[in-house]
């Protein structure tokens, strides 16, 4: 089923979800009182980078630009540094 809900509802939402390991769709079954299949899940995040993005990220990270591994790996450094930070200040 689909849901045509408020943007607040939907966040609200997800970040009930993830505090509980849970898909979104778990979590709604949750709220309603339906069993939950599926186990505590771990999110991922993931977004889309064009080929000429992959090529500006791997020079600016001077990797090679056909080493995609590379380019990804400097990605989650960056955003594990940012976030592990700002969980310290």
């Amino acid at each position: 089923m689909a849901f045509d809900l408020t943007t607040e509802v939907q966040k609200s939402i997800k970040k009930q979800a993830i505090d509980e390991e849970l898909t979104p769709s778990d979590m709604i079954r949750k709220i309603l009182g339906l069993e939950v299949k599926s186990k505590k899940t771990r999110q991922r995040l993931s977004f889309n980078l064009t080929d000429d993005e992959i090529m500006l990220l791997a020079k600016r990270f001077d990797v090679d630009p056909t080493d995609k591994r590379a380019v990804k790996q400097q990605v989650a450094s960056i955003l594990l540094s940012r976030y592990t930070q700002s969980k310290t200040k």
